[in-house]
């Protein structure tokens, strides 16, 4: 097995993220590499027609981004790693992993997978575009087996 130097931790803070997390951890903790976190918000502008009525005051992206740094801060500092660096990124999950990967120099991915099958195969997920796209190794952890 290779080294990794630096291990990019995707997280969707579904009930799965503690395994995902821990997985990470414990592998990066034997490569001693450094630890990054990312959550993606899924762009959410098409779901409204251009010409639907908003009020000005209301942000669900940003609202939801706002959100998703909280809790990448407290999943940071709950595992121990308060100066570990986190990305919170607006557009297509697994395009977003891959860019961040990328630009930050990760050598490792490692993202939960529900490991689908039937119609959601066919349509794809995170995980597999992830795989798919990324230069860099991924693990796939699958959580459906995980016991948190």
């Amino acid at each position: 097995m290779s080294e990794y130097q630096h291990v990019l931790v995707a997280v969707d803070f579904s009930a799965e993220t503690e395994c995902v997390v821990k997985r990470a951890l414990a592998l990066a903790a034997m490569q001693k590499a450094k630890v990054s976190f990312i959550h993606v918000v899924e762009y959410t502008g098409y779901l409204y027609p251009p010409d639907t009525p908003l009020p000005l005051e209301v942000d669900l992206e940003q609202q939801f981004v706002d959100k998703a740094v909280d809790n990448l801060k407290s999943l940071a500092e709950s595992h121990g790693l308060p100066d570990a660096a986190r990305y919170v990124e607006v557009g297509s999950p697994m395009q977003e992993i891959v860019n961040v990967a990328h630009a930050q120099s990760v050598d490792l991915i490692v993202i939960g997978s529900h490991g689908r099958h039937g119609l959601q195969r066919i349509l794809g997920s995170t995980a597999s575009g992830v795989l798919h796209l990324s230069t860099c190794d991924v693990l796939a952890v699958r959580v459906g087996a995980c016991k948190t």
